[in-house]
């Protein structure tokens, strides 16, 4: 069964390795976001980028954002290097054929117009987060939204 992270707080999450990971505190999800994604959002603070709307955005709008036809929402922008990282959950990125095709046509989108986006994986979010952002970062992962 594939599970929404963003309906109630789930049981004790862990690692593959059986480790527990980082409890998500309530102002995160208050403010609309998700289990992998705050694991993401604490790795990108790790690297040094202290500063939300100064050193990187979260949830930033392209293209008229979620509710127009062609727009997006990329999860974190980070400001230098100029990189875009979207969290792909498996239920709203992985489940059908249309949602991963629809985030390559979007990943295609935001390039063309000079965002490099990388894409981590709910699994690595919970598993090695600080890894895939230092990836993103560098831009050695060189997967898109289907793991390619």
């Amino acid at each position: 069964m594939v599970q929404s992270f963003r309906r109630e707080r789930p049981a004790q999450t862990r690692t593959v390795t059986g480790k527990p990971v980082e409890q998500v505190p309530e102002w995160w999800f208050a403010r609309g976001g998700s289990q992998p994604e705050y694991w993401v959002y604490r790795a990108i603070v790790r690297t040094g980028r202290l500063e939300e709307n100064g050193d990187f955005i979260y949830q930033s709008k392209f293209f008229g954002g979620r509710l127009t036809r062609g727009g997006a929402v990329v999860d974190f922008i980070i400001k230098s290097p100029r990189v875009g990282i979207n969290v792909q959950s498996k239920y709203f990125h992985n489940r059908t054929t249309d949602q991963r095709a629809h985030d390559a046509l979007q990943r295609a989108s935001l390039e063309a117009s000079g965002l490099r986006v990388e894409f981590i994986q709910e699994e690595e979010a919970i598993n090695s987060p600080d890894e895939a952002v230092r990836e993103a970062l560098a831009g050695t992962r060189g997967k898109g939204p289907i793991g390619i």
